[in-house]
């Protein structure tokens, strides 16, 4: 009974962790607080910020800015990434502004936004999107290119145009790229926005780590990380669920393919 009872995965989880948090306890207690805070301070901390209201307040702007700009991402990237697997052209034309931009850390482009945009949402917007737009294009442009041949040219001598063997075959054939594009590009889009409030905010979750970072309240910087920690793990899991959605589409698209 005690055997099947640790080899419970939840059981062998709780242990872990409050292992874990009592060794972090034990450390942190016996340190200056500036450098490491014990969960029990940062518990503290956390409902005093969720209390007041700051915390709510700051994901909330912060997950507005990452829906915002993944949703451009989505909007430009997928079609994009279409156009450049299907045409030659586009990619001759589109691939060297693709690679040029992708290896440019966005952060050296910030100076450009805030030109640009100012400081603010818009300009947290554009960060975001510009950290999450091409995984997503990348993984769709693979996805195009990945799809049998031979299915293809099937399809072409049946007659089917070009618009139908996008819908029927290419892009349900993409899907798995294209969800891995989607998980790729949502933890770049969190990045994004922390690095993009960091730098032009004066609200939101990068904001306040910069803010108690400037003010060594270390407890008050791990309910912040902790809190994107979570974040990340919450859109990351509704990425996939999203991706269930459709794993039966792409067998029943292709059955149907002319």
């Amino acid at each position: 009974m005690s055997g099947t009872f640790l080899r419970n995965p939840w059981v062998l989880r709780f242990l872990s962790l409050a292992f874990v948090l009592s060794l972090w306890q034990y450390a942190g207690s016996r340190m200056n607080p500036i450098f490491l805070s014990t969960p029990t301070a940062i518990f503290e901390a956390g409902m005093k910020v969720i209390g007041s209201g700051e915390l709510p307040w700051a994901l909330l702007v912060s997950l507005g800015v990452v829906f915002s700009g993944f949703s451009l991402a989505i909007i430009v990237g997928v079609p994009l990434g279409l156009l450049m697997g299907r045409s030659r052209i586009a990619e001759y034309l589109l691939d060297p502004y693709v690679n040029a931009l992708y290896v440019v850390p966005r952060i050296a482009l910030i100076p450009l936004i805030i030109i640009w945009l100012g400081l603010g949402i818009p300009a947290q917007i554009a960060v975001v999107f510009g950290t999450s737009v091409f995984p997503i294009l990348i993984s769709t442009e693979a996805g195009v290119k990945s799809v049998s041949a031979n299915l293809i040219e099937t399809a072409r001598s049946f007659g089917a145009r070009e618009y139908d063997m996008v819908r029927k075959i290419i892009l349900p054939g993409s899907v798995p790229f294209i969800m891995s594009g989607l998980r790729l590009g949502i933890g770049q889009a969190i990045i994004g926005m922390i690095v993009a409030q960091m730098f032009l905010g004066i609200s939101g979750m990068g904001f306040m780590l910069v803010n108690y970072g400037n003010q060594f309240a270390t407890d008050y910087v791990f309910v912040v990380v902790l809190a994107l920690a979570a974040l990340g793990v919450t859109l990351t899991s509704a990425v996939r669920q999203f991706e269930k959605r459709f794993s039966h589409w792409r067998s029943d698209a292709i059955s149907r393919a002319p």
